[in-house]
């Protein structure tokens, strides 16, 4: 009597595993899940994820009006012989520029295709729940209807805890890891972004074409010669003027370069890796140890 009330809870326990695989397979256990929390959170990533994007845009566009600028100023000549010489001024500003306009143009890369991982995700969470209760269920049949075929079991064993780890990371640790990025960015490393986007942006119109070539580059030069076209004196005199103005311009500006494009970096290292990584193999980890205690459950079990 008692053998077959254990046979019948057995019987009961796959038919339930089945009915589950089926309502995940179907799309149902999004439901679920939407309704323990999951969705806001989801939601909420994708909002965070879609206004750093913009603000990344956005820094990216200044960033390229300002290299646009500089392009004009290092090719450009001032006098006869001196465009090499302004090419080297401007090269320290330019680079720092670059590496900037490079780092927000990878930070919004990342940015957009994390979005675009989570959307994936959401394709596919449900059909890795699916297989996973279907790896459960194989599993459990074969342990408990087939003692004999150890290696089947071990198998089917290994593949259902590797696909728990699997779902677990799609459905709640990735998810979370992003909303705990989001929470220490907003704290942490979005102010920082957002003033050195404000400190890039007040320097734009310094560094925009039309500017410099107007600052640098005036045309109404005065020259007091009786033949304006061959007074050499005052051409010298004014290209010489105009470099060392051009030389201040671009050494007072360096240092803060240098500063604006050194907080850019650490914010967009630490937004779209280390925040996010260090949730993931947080919970990774403890997921993992979760896992791996179940699975020595699963082998003393009779």
């Amino acid at each position: 009597m008692q053998m077959a009330k254990q046979y019948t809870k057995k019987i009961l326990l796959l038919v339930i595993i089945l009915g589950a695989g089926v309502l995940a397979a179907a799309g149902h256990t999004d439901l679920l899940m939407d309704g323990v929390g999951m969705g806001k959170i989801s939601e909420a990533n994708l909002a965070y994820l879609d206004d750093a994007f913009d603000r990344s845009l956005s820094g990216f566009l200044i960033l390229s009006g300002i290299k646009s600028g500089l392009a004009i100023i290092e090719g450009s000549e001032v006098g006869i012989g001196f465009n090499l010489e302004i090419g080297d001024i401007v090269q320290a500003v330019y680079d720092y520029v670059d590496v900037a306009w490079k780092t927000a143009l990878a930070g919004g890369t990342v940015l957009l295709m994390t979005r675009l991982c989570l959307e994936a995700v959401a394709l596919m969470d449900h059909w890795c729940l699916a297989v996973m209760l279907l790896g459960a269920l194989i599993y459990l049949i074969f342990n408990w209807f087939f003692a004999g075929c150890l290696r089947t079991t071990r198998l089917a064993r290994e593949t259902t805890l590797f696909l728990v780890v699997l779902t677990v990371i799609l459905y709640v640790i990735l998810p979370i890891s992003i909303t705990g990025a989001s929470y220490l960015s907003k704290r942490i490393t979005q102010p920082i972004i957002e003033e050195t986007q404000a400190g890039f942006e007040d320097i734009h119109k310094e560094f925009s074409p039309g500017y410099m070539n107007k600052g640098f580059f005036p045309e109404d030069v005065k020259e007091e010669s009786l033949f304006p076209g061959f007074d050499f004196k005052a051409k010298y005199e004014n290209t010489r003027d105009r470099i060392q103005y051009i030389g201040s311009f671009f050494k007072e500006r360096t240092h803060h370069m240098a500063l604006l494009t050194l907080k850019l970096i650490a914010g967009y290292v630490f937004d779209c890796i280390i925040f996010p990584l260090t949730f993931f193999v947080v919970l990774y980890l403890f997921t993992k140890s979760i896992v791996n205690f179940l699975g020595r459950t699963m082998i003393y079990e009779k």
